[in-house]
């Protein structure tokens, strides 16, 4: 019959209680955080899987932050392109009434001052910031973007932002487009016979259209000399029209009157298909910040799943452990206060 030695029974019983006091104590850091991982090793798959759910969360809120800014931008810029309509409008109303023979100079000169109003309040639209920056003024955000006298300072930059993973969305209009009747010149798609400068017709000549393109090409060029600002050509643009109003009513001139009641239209024309462009571009915000908040909800489910205790269980299992320590103490006490003379008897 083999001895057991006390210090075999010693380090048993220390090996036993050791082994569920560090038990109790995993019970009890999850207890109190009530996670069902304390340490990556515990569960090494869940735990990749959820570090990669945080991630995704965080990116989401960030997307959320991008679309409550890119919603606010174009929120503004929609606010400032109708009150443009109304005011190119109520030009326009005014423009049918005096281009008729029926008003004097008398009148025409004192309706003049109305329409001056009017574009001062058109500049005042050009130049809205929202915050510190301008947004009609592309890129160049903290520069104004309109002197007084209607000159387009900025540039054509198209500020996006990432609304949802590898979707970005613009979300400014630049002066040049809402301002402008026309568009630049320089961007427009260049002739595909401009490519062959040595085709000729059976004369041995180039062919007329070449021809007539070259001198279309050529006055481009010569009228982006005389620009208004940079990159940008001698057009029409709303702070003229109003300009021209201006001075045909001082000066009495209502064919002058007559001929811009066609640039009217094409402006309001022009902020009408711009309104539509930004409305559909708010309904694709609006669209994906939800999608946004159903993916992080779902992934929020997702990763509780995975992190999460299950309290009833959890508990159970102290309780059940608190009891097992409890009698561990219990049947070691009177081993472990043993003496010498006991063991002499």
């Amino acid at each position: 019959m083999t001895r057991v030695s006390e210090n075999s029974t010693t380090n048993a019983l220390r090996y036993t209680l050791n082994k569920n006091k560090l038990k109790m104590e995993e019970l009890q850091l999850k207890g109190s955080t009530l996670k069902s991982m304390t340490r990556p090793s515990d569960n090494p798959v869940s735990n990749v899987e959820a570090m990669s759910i945080s991630s995704r969360i965080k990116d989401n809120k960030q997307y959320l932050r991008n679309s409550d800014y890119a919603l606010l931008n174009l929120t503004e810029t929609e606010k400032a392109v109708e009150q443009l309509i109304d005011i190119v409008g109520k030009a326009k109303e005014i423009a049918i009434s005096q281009s008729s023979d029926f008003y004097d100079g008398n009148i025409r000169e004192n309706i003049s001052m109305e329409v001056q109003q009017l574009r001062n309040q058109a500049l005042a639209i050009a130049n809205k910031r929202v915050g510190q920056k301008f947004i009609f003024g592309g890129f160049k955000s903290l520069t104004k973007p309109f002197t007084d006298d209607g000159k387009y300072q900025g540039d054509k930059g198209q500020v996006t932002l990432e609304i949802s993973k590898d979707f970005f969305v613009p979300i400014n209009l630049n002066g040049a487009e809402m301002f402008y009747s026309t568009s630049d010149s320089q961007t427009k798609n260049p002739d595909p016979l401009e490519e062959f400068p040595d085709m000729r017709n059976e004369q041995g000549e180039k062919p007329k259209d070449v021809e007539s393109g070259a001198e279309r090409n050529l006055a481009s060029v010569q009228n982006s000399k005389n620009s208004e600002g940079p990159g940008f050509s001698n057009r029409e643009n709303i702070f003229s029209q109003l300009d021209s109003f201006v001075s045909a009513l001082e000066n009495n001139d209502a064919p002058l009157i007559r001929d811009l009641l066609e640039k009217f239209d094409a402006s309001v024309n022009r902020l009408i298909t711009l309104q539509t462009k930004i409305g559909s571009i708010t309904n694709t915000i609006e669209k994906t910040k939800v999608d946004n908040e159903s993916n992080n909800i779902a992934s929020a489910e997702r990763k509780s799943n995975l992190t999460d205790a299950d309290i009833t269980e959890l508990f159970s299992d102290i309780t059940r452990h608190q009891n097992v320590l409890k009698t561990t103490y219990q049947a070691s006490q009177g081993m472990m206060n043993q003496t010498l003379l006991d063991f002499l008897k």
